[in-house]
């Protein structure tokens, strides 16, 4: 038996996957995303196509040091060796995201810099701690350290950008369309455009990008989030990279 492992935000996990191409009322959607739990997402595809088990750790509203934090946690156990082959498949999400300890709460908290928080904490976040160019090369030093680590576990791993093209110092050999500009998979879908007006900082939603997969009936029009056309399209882009027939 083979799995699939899949980390990212809600582009991986499958919001919105479930929204049909002949559209439905919000109502309707609101239900269905919640039933079906994002079955027609391109991870879904993908491990259907190849006969492949998919175990998601991919979360809404994710950032990239909560699924570090999530794969740390699970490759310190021992559930990845019951399978025959290994494959994980990584979308790295917006360097504006954060994930906090809440004292108050008990458990871990997401933060969006684009969003607004009663608690002002993503302003202070904004305004006093987010540098983006301090967090890209501190995700490429983690894409390193993960691409070395998944080496010695002798699993084959791969990486994508979702809706931000990054200049990493390290240029990993598992980086998905590694050599193309703009790289991320957003782009990719409108055509290898890039969106020069956009601010990392901002809603991914608030993209020039976004709107032409609105136009193109590629987004739902309540979260606009992929559809499940969209998902499709992302599972074939990223089918011929990944090498599902990789045996250690």
């Amino acid at each position: 038996m083979n799995a699939l492992i899949t980390f990212g935000c809600s582009w991986t996990n499958g919001k919105a996957s479930c929204y049909p191409r002949e559209g439905m009322s919000e109502d309707e959607f609101s239900k269905k995303k919640t039933r079906e739990n994002y079955n027609c997402s391109f991870r879904k595809i993908l491990s259907e196509r190849h006969n492949y088990v998919n175990i998601n750790h991919a979360a809404c509203g994710s950032s990239n040091c909560k699924q570090f934090r999530r794969a740390e946690e699970y490759f310190n156990t021992d559930d990845y060796k019951k399978y025959d082959n290994v494959i994980v498949l990584w979308g790295l999400t917006s360097t504006a995201r954060y994930e906090l300890w809440d004292l108050t709460k008990k458990k871990y908290r997401d933060y969006s810099l684009g969003k607004k928080n009663p608690d002002n904490i993503a302003s202070t976040l904004r305004d006093e701690h987010y540098d983006h160019n301090v967090k890209v090369k501190r995700l490429s030093t983690q894409i390193k350290h993960w691409d070395n680590y998944f080496r010695m576990l002798g699993l084959k791993n791969y990486w994508f950008d979702t809706f931000n093209h990054h200049d990493y110092d390290y240029k990993s050999p598992n980086m998905i369309c590694v050599d193309d500009n703009p790289r991320d998979i957003l782009s990719k879908l409108c055509g290898g455009i890039k969106d020069d007006k956009y601010h990392h900082s901002k809603r991914v939603r608030d993209s020039e990008r976004i709107k032409i997969l609105e136009k193109k009936n590629l987004v739902n029009p309540y979260s606009l989030h992929p559809n499940v056309d969209c998902h499709i399209m992302i599972a074939d882009i990223l089918d011929k990279f990944v090498n599902f027939c990789y045996y250690k």
